[in-house]
This record gives structure tokens, C-alpha cells and sequence, in this order.
């Protein structure tokens, strides 16, 4: 991550990079990762015409060198990366996407008028794919303000249809809906042929979750009580707690009392019924790191606006200059239960995506899904199996493999070249090279630009 910061320099112009984006290119000598497989093609010539790759053959049988070639001297060539849980706040923050290779994310909170918030995000240049959540739907009292408050089940239902009618892709549910309205969602949904994904609401359990059909779930939410021999009490207990510290201590119990037969029994159900998981590591870390103070001066913090790391600071305050060294103590313990628990899902054959939680504090827009991406890899995810939660499974979880997820004739060409292989070592997809957004291209010195220009707009 930190490699691309160090070792680009900034000499040319964003504009000269556009108009580097021509109708018809190709990449030869490149070595092309197969990330359905793992398997590595040597040697390729890929063709990309307007907006899709166009064709790819051996460099040696490919046609003449087109005007607008680029030589990868061997370099690894791989599908554009997707974060699959983030957030935008300002549209200033979709270029550290594209500067890091994520060409594609799900933005986990929207509007009511879906249509309106896409045209604002269309306004960001450049951006990179966008799969949108409806506004949060919540329980009274919602979690965050702006939500969709629903009490019983006709506002559910109705809240569904107006999700639906406004363009929204998906409804995004949150931790105080009740039981009626969660059953009423699902079952909306579904007729209304709209996905739901989210948290597990405190009064869900995550098997019921799964069976109601729930889309995909964030977090690992519900997921260390649904492996506890002592779920039904500790439930209780997270649904009563009455501060963020006491519903923590009570999953942190959920985990002592761990049954691996139950938890194995759960992952079967998510396969069986394809509940997909997108642990977000990167901010489940937070709470056992807020003493650290290599963690809190990290130099990313250069690329985001003083107002909300402001946000930032209000948020994480009380446990920064409050919580004892014990509570830092155990939640860097249920950190760890976190990377197991999702290795096991993974060794399980769960369905899984990658996902960062990006604005939530320091969780950083592009540069922090290669943290994830590393962090799913230390705790058992195989480098493949990594790369596939951030290419081909989002396509396949958004229905849309026929434009996305690998590196294939007739794609969409979102591609990132890497100088280093990535199934070696994980850590390389950080040595970008070269990104191509829809056919557009943007090579070292234009994502180095980008990452400048996201600098100076930062107000310190």
C-alpha cells in the first residue's frame, strides 16, 4: 500500500492521462492471472477496444503492434479490484479509489432518491463502479440519523416498495429492527425482486437470517452468538446493553463459549443457501488498536479531509482516553477470534467478498482493501482465495459476470497491471503499474497524480 506512495513520482498531468485513453490499445508481454483458477498465461497481447477487452492470444501469434501498445515487460495483469462495503461521503474520495486499482464498490448507505445521489456520483472523475445501497433501514431508535425508520410491518413492506421504485440495487437493514419488520423486508423483497444485505439485527439470529434469505452479511454481525453454546442468553444480553462496551463484552463472551460444531453447522447453512460474508477486517481491527500510536499517525491520514477525521476523532474519543488497557486487551483477543472465524468460513466454502468499511475511521478509501486483502490472507485465506473476494466474487454476488470478475474477451476493461505476482505474495497488489477504467488508461505517473491532487484537496 504504502509502496505505490514511495515509488511514483508526480510529473504528469490527470488531463494528459485522459487523452492517453484512446479507441483502440493493446498490452503485450504481459502475464495474465486466470483468477478463476490461479493459473498464469505468459507472455499474452490483450486487446481492448473502446471499453472492452476486445481479444487476447499469445504476443507471439497476435496481430501487428497497434499505435497505442504498451509493453508490461512480463508485468502481472489482473481484473479491476472491488470493495464490496464502503462508504462516500464527498466525491472528492472516488479517485484514491482508482489510484489503488478499486475499480468498482459498493457503497453501503444512500438516499431516498437513488437516482439524484448516483447523478452527484457520477460528478466524481475519475470514479469507479458503483453498486448502491438504499438508505439504512433501522429499528426505532435508528442507529444513525437519515435512516428509514420502521416500526411494524406495513412500514417495512412500504419501505421496500419505495426503496424498489427509487433505483436503489439493494435495501441495507441495520441493528434495531424488530422481528415482524426484518420477516416483512425479507419477504418484500422478494416479491419486489430486490436483494437485502446488512447487519443481522440484534433480535435475528444469524440462522434465520440466512434461511429469510438475507443477501449477504456485514461484519460477521450475529456471527460469534450463532456459534456460542450460550446464544439464546447472550443475545438477550446484546439486545439490552445499554453502551457500545457492554454489547462488545457480551460478544467477547459469545466467543468463549465458542462450540465448533455449532459454527460448522452454521457455515454449511450460508453455503447451502449462499449467505455471503464480507468481514471487513480492516475495521473490526479499530477497537483493539485506538492505544496504538503507530496505528492512530498513519500517513494516509494526509488524504482525508479535516472534517472527518474530525468525525473521526469524536467517534473513537471515549474509548481513546477512556477504556482501560484490559478492554483494549480483549478486543485485540475477539480480533483475532474475527480472523479465525472467517478462515473457517472460507475452508468452509462460505460465499465471501472483500470489504473495508471505508470512512469509518481508519478505514481509507482504495488504499485500505489491500489491508483487507492482507488481512485475509494472515489469517488462513489462501492469496487466490483473496483475490477472488475482491474480483470474481462480487461480480458473481451482483449478477454481473458477463462484465466483470476476470480478465476475459468481451469484459468491461477494468484492469490493473502489477509489477509483482500477487499469488507470490499478497502484499503485491500494491505494486501497481497501470490501471484501466472502462478502457480509459492511467498509468503510474497519472494514479500518482491522482493520489497528489486527493492530497492537496484535503484540508489539514
Amino acid at each position: 500500500m504504502k509502496s505505490l506512495l514511495l515509488t511514483v513520482a508526480f510529473s504528469v498531468s490527470l488531463l494528459a492521462a485522459d487523452d492517453r485513453a484512446m479507441p483502440e490499445g493493446s498490452i503485450r508481454h504481459v502475464t495474465i492471472i486466470n483468477v478463476a483458477n490461479g493459473s498464469e498465461l505468459k507472455d499474452q497481447t490483450v486487446r481492448i477496444q473502446g471499453s472492452r477487452i476486445a481479444s487476447m492470444a499469445n504476443t507471439q501469434d497476435s496481430d501487428a503492434i497497434l499505435p497505442n501498445s504498451i509493453d508490461a515487460h512480463g508485468a502481472f495483469l489482473i481484473p479491476g479490484l472491488w470493495d464490496m462495503h464502503v462508504h462516500v461521503h464527498d466525491i472528492d474520495e472516488l479517485p484514491l479509489y482508482v489510484a489503488n486499482g478499486v475499480t468498482g464498490i459498493r457503497i453501503m448507505s444512500g438516499e431516498r432518491d437513488a437516482a439524484a445521489r448516483r447523478a452527484e456520483l457520477a460528478r466524481g472523475s475519475p470514479s469507479p463502479e458503483i453498486y448502491l445501497a438504499s438508505p439504512i433501514v433501522d429499528g426505532d431508535p435508528p442507529v444513525w440519523p437519515g435512516s428509514i425508520v420502521v416500526k411494524k410491518e406495513a412500514d417495512a413492506r412500504r419501505a421496500v416498495d419505495d426503496i424498489k421504485a427509487s433505483g436503489a440495487d439493494f435495501v441495507k437493514v441495520y441493528n434495531h429492527i424488530s422481528r415482524d419488520a426484518y420477516f416483512a423486508i425479507a419477504d418484500e423483497s422478494k416479491q419486489q425482486h430486490i436483494p437485502f444485505v446488512g447487519h443481522v439485527p440484534d433480535a435475528i439470529t444469524a440462522q434465520e437470517a440466512s434461511s429469510a434469505g438475507q443477501r449477504s452479511i456485514e461484519h460477521l454481525t450475529g456471527i460469534a452468538l450463532a456459534c456460542s453454546s450460550r446464544q439464546e442468553d447472550l443475545m438477550a444480553d446484546a439486545i439490552h446493553a445499554p453502551t457500545f462496551r457492554e454489547h462488545l463484552m457480551a460478544t467477547a463472551r459469545a466467543y468463549q463459549s465458542y462450540d465448533s460444531a455449532k459454527c460448522h453447522a452454521l457455515f454449511e447453512e450460508f453455503r447451502r443457501n449462499q449467505t455471503w460474508q464480507v468481514p471487513t477486517l480492516t475495521v473490526l481491527q479499530l477497537w483493539g488498536r485506538l492505544d496504538d500510536s503507530h496505528f492512530l499517525s498513519d500517513p494516509r491520514l494526509a488524504y482525508i479531509d479535516r472534517r472527518f477525521r474530525d468525525r473521526w476523532d469524536e467517534r473513537t474519543e471515549f474509548q481513546r482516553r477512556r477504556w482501560p488497557h484490559q478492554m483494549f486487551d480483549m478486543a485485540r483477543g475477539m480480533f483475532s477470534a474475527d480472523k479465525k472465524v472467517a478462515s473457517a468460513m472460507f475452508r468452509a466454502g462460505v460465499p465471501m467478498m472483500a470489504g473495508t468499511d471505508a470512512m469509518n475511521p481508519y478505514c481509507f478509501p482504495g488504499f485500505s482493501l489491500h489491508d483487507e486483502l492482507a488481512m485475509l490472507v494472515e489469517s488462513g485465506v489462501t492469496p487466490l482465495g483473496a483475490l477472488q473476494m475482491a474480483t470474481m466474487n462480487p461480480a458473481s454476488f451482483m449478477g454481473k459476470t458477463a462484465d466483470f470478475g476476470t480478465v476475459e474477451p468481451g469484459k468491461i476493461a477494468n484492469l490493473v497491471l502489477l509489477g509483482a505476482d500477487p499469488l507470490a505474495d499478497i502484499h503485491n497488489t500494491t505494486q501497481l503499474q497501470a490501471v484501466w477504467l472502462e478502457g480509459k488508461y492511467f498509468d503510474r505517473e497519472a494514479l500518482a497524480q491522482m493520489l497528489e491532487t486527493a492530497r492537496r484537496n484535503a484540508k489539514h
